[in-house]
């Protein structure tokens, strides 16, 4: 049985997939990064081999290398694997509390989102105490350009990431607000980023409009986000500005959590 066993492993192998593991894995304990040659030397591998297995994942994004100092590190794309060492369900665990106190001080529907790729996930939400309410499943979808979740995170991700989850992407129109233009939408996610909290101002259902905040690790990166939604009539334009600011506080809160540390002043 134990002879079985080495021949699985030494049939299935991908010695280059294992090599570019362990590069990470390298690099992972190592902040300031390594130069290429000092990989090398640390995992014994040939240099053309390192070469193109380090290449590849700076291609990819995965790493990144300063032209200055030639140190390689791992790029903050890594942060979006598996929502780094946190699941989804420790998320939600961290979220419900504050999602309810939401609730109660504003009275609307609230929702808890993360970005999966090219497209957003409803998490967990906690229905408005008004009769009249927008109920939403977890695991509904939910496009970028047209909602406050997707533009929550795509402002605060790094831009090569953020053009990637846009790349290839038709800006649908949902209604006579939805901002179709790329241009536009890039100048609507530095407003973001600047404020700290997104609108969604009927552009992905009509007559339904939201508010939302990031919500950010312990390494500062947006894991996801947190928005109330409710009926245009309830949640008009002239109230964005006041219920974003409540909404990013409670946002900060559940950042706080995962251990966000704010910027001082």
């Amino acid at each position: 049985m134990k002879k079985e066993k080495v021949e699985l492993k030494s049939t299935y192998n991908v010695p280059n997939l294992e090599r570019g593991l362990s590069i990470i894995e390298l690099l992972a304990t190592q902040p300031k990064g390594l130069t290429l040659a000092e990989i090398i030397e640390k995992l014994s591998i040939a240099k053309s081999s390192a070469f193109r297995i380090v290449s590849t994942l700076i291609f990819k994004n995965y790493l990144q290398k300063n032209e200055t100092t030639k140190k390689i590190t791992l790029s903050r794309k890594m942060l979006t694997l598996g929502i780094s060492s946190m699941n989804e369900q420790s998320l939600v665990e961290h979220s419900i509390d504050v999602m309810r106190a939401v609730r109660d001080e504003l009275k609307e529907s609230v929702m808890l989102g993360v970005l999966l790729g090219s497209t957003g996930t409803i998490l967990e939400q906690v229905p408005s105490s008004y009769p009249v309410k927008l109920f939403v499943e977890p695991g509904t979808q939910f496009d970028l350009h047209s909602s406050v979740g997707g533009k929550c995170i795509l402002a605060n991700i790094p831009t090569d990431e953020a053009d990637e989850a846009l790349r290839g992407k038709t800006l649908t129109k949902y209604t006579e607000n939805t901002i179709t233009s790329k241009k536009e939408f890039k100048t609507v996610l530095k407003e973001v980023k600047s404020k700290g909290y997104a609108i969604d101002n009927s552009e992905d259902i009509q007559g339904i409009n939201c508010v939302g905040a990031p919500i950010f690790n312990e390494h500062g990166y947006p894991v996801a986000a947190l928005w109330i939604t409710a009926p245009y009539g309830r949640l008009p334009a002239s109230q964005f500005s006041s219920k974003g600011e409540i909404v990013k506080k409670y946002a900060l809160e559940i950042s706080a959590k995962l251990g966000y540390l704010t910027q001082p002043l």
